[in-house]
């Protein structure tokens, strides 16, 4: 996330040194209780340790390889709805100079009730949110959300149909015209740029599988990972 920030984790209720000016959301699958959080254990069969929410300590980018995923097609701000691009380029944010406060969150879904968006809404005012990196929305195709307190959710989940895995970020109403573009690239992964006076700002969701999940998905999944890296402006703040 932003350099020398801190990141409060609303699915472990924990604060995070953010280090290395990466703005960048990773949260495990889990097949878990209600409450959402982590069901597994703290070793793996290959030795290698876990944190208490599931983590692999396991550096991802030795994961990653090299591809050729092609990406949907990019959503620039004239065709959000919501997004109010020649305000933005009138009053552009300074972000560098403000604090942007920033979590993730694994909800587990976001369409078993008509309730889910509303307290989406309350979490994110509770906490004073601009931006929530969200997994396991479970909402399928992509598009963006107006709700209740102004804020903006974009989403990306699988074309089939199938109310799965998802990721999707949520913008306050204070930043919400910042942004410039997003790209739904999959059900695991979502790219959005944000305008800022001086530097742009790239942001990455992921969703990764577990560790138990066939070497195949893992694979693609990293070389997902690795094309969107690649496809982010070099100059932009990640």
């Amino acid at each position: 996330m932003l350099c020398g920030g801190m990141l409060f984790c609303m699915r472990c209720g924990m604060f995070c040194c953010i280090c290395g000016g990466m703005l960048f959301c990773i949260a495990r699958e889990t097949s878990c209780a209600s409450n959402g959080r982590s069901a597994t254990s703290n070793s793996r069969m290959d030795g290698s340790s876990m944190t208490e929410a599931g983590q692999s300590l396991t550096d991802p980018s030795r994961l990653m390889r090299k591809g050729g995923t092609r990406y949907p097609t990019r959503f620039i701000s004239q065709q959000i709805i919501h997004v109010d691009p020649v305000f933005n380029k009138s009053n552009p944010v300074n972000h560098t100079k403000r604090v942007l406060r920033f979590g993730t969150w694994n909800v587990l879904s976001l369409v078993s009730s008509s309730t889910q968006l509303h307290q989406l809404s309350q979490n994110i005012d509770q906490y004073r949110l601009d931006l929530l990196g969200i997994t396991e929305t479970h909402m399928p195709g992509s598009g963006t959300t107006l709700l209740d307190n102004g804020s903006l959710l974009i989403h990306s989940g699988r074309l089939d149909g199938i109310k799965r895995q998802g990721v999707g970020l949520s913008l306050s109403k204070r930043i919400r015209n910042s942004l410039i573009s997003f790209t739904p690239t999959s059900e695991r992964v979502l790219t959005a740029r944000l305008h800022s006076k001086h530097l742009n700002i790239s942001v990455v969701v992921a969703y990764a599988p577990t560790d138990g999940a066939d070497e195949s998905e893992k694979d693609k999944f990293y070389r997902t990972l690795t094309d969107t890296f690649d496809e982010l402006l070099r100059h932009d703040l990640k």
